[in-house]
């Protein structure tokens, strides 16, 4: 179970990276869209890994309740993984506009 939570963490710290190395230095609607999506899954991460990784998260949410965090860190992913592929649909997109020109 914590390789699988790790391996998430990774995952989800690989995709926020490659969002923002793809949409930072490009101005528009979309920059906005994926710091958004990345500002929400910062507080998401962080909250899963506290309370698996530490005495008192694991105080806090012991048994079942561990399900919480362990849900958060997942959204959390799901939204990095957004927000990376909303950057490269619109770096793709605009690549394919200026061809046509």
């Amino acid at each position: 179970m914590q390789f699988l939570s790790l391996a998430w963490f990774a995952v989800a710290a690989a995709s926020a990276l490659f969002a923002i190395r793809r949409v930072l230095p490009r101005p528009g609607a979309i920059r906005i869209v994926v710091l958004a999506l990345l500002v929400a899954a910062v507080p998401l991460i962080l909250f899963a890994w506290w309370g698996q990784y530490t005495v008192a998260g694991h105080r806090a949410y012991d048994e079942m309740d561990g399900l919480y965090p362990f849900g958060a860190g997942a959204l959390g992913l799901l939204l990095t993984l957004a927000a990376a592929l909303a950057a490269w649909l619109a770096t793709r997109r605009r690549g394919s506009n200026l061809q046509s020109d």
